[in-house]
């Protein structure tokens, strides 16, 4: 029988940015209590989360990548405030926002999802995309938090620079149990 492995695409959030999520972490885990939160190393933003696949697709969804790459230019992202997902009393994913859904953002998501899905049948979600970082799931605390309290939180991290350079698509891998979870399968450099 053939070893499925579940992946995903998305883009990589460069060392810089990283550091200064880490460098935030013990005032945020300390004032919102979160059951789970991800390893640092593990930081992304999804483009498609493709699920349960045969290691044998591997090639075809390279490939769909690197089509999509072809047809893409750098552009530039802002990391913005901390948000949440889930009801406001008990958020199920806190995450990190982004300035701007940018046009090449958009178009970047549209292009691969379009290429996974002649090259290997995957079928994009409905649902409009809202890329993010997430940090934390399980919100355990008995008393909500306020959109107010995530500025508060969010605003030292917003004195450093938040910028960065978008020039590739990475694959992953998901590894339950371990840590780091996500292993970078392939990467996708724009030519442009």
């Amino acid at each position: 029988m053939a070893e499925n492995i579940r992946i995903f695409t998305a883009i990589s959030i460069p060392e810089n940015i990283t550091g200064q999520i880490v460098s935030q972490l013990p005032n945020w885990k300390s004032q919102l209590p979160f059951q789970r939160w991800v390893d640092p190393r593990d930081v992304h933003i999804t483009l498609h989360f493709i699920g349960d696949m045969p290691f044998s697709s591997i090639p075809a969804i390279q490939a769909a990548m690197q089509e999509t790459a072809s047809r893409s230019s750098a552009f530039s992202l802002e990391v913005s405030e901390l948000g949440s997902f889930g009801r406001e009393a008990q958020p199920s994913v806190l995450w990190l926002g982004l300035k701007n859904l940018t046009d090449e953002l958009v178009l970047l998501h549209q292009l691969l999802g379009h290429s996974l899905h002649s090259a290997v049948g995957y079928t994009p979600e409905k649902r409009p995309y809202r890329p993010h970082i997430t940090l934390a799931r399980k919100y355990t605390a008995a008393h909500p938090y306020t959109a107010e309290r995530l500025q508060e939180l969010s605003s030292s991290f917003l004195q450093h620079q938040t910028a960065f350079d978008v020039s590739s698509i990475t694959l992953y891998r998901t590894r339950l149990g371990q840590s780091p979870m996500y292993e970078p399968l392939a990467v996708a450099a724009f030519d442009k």
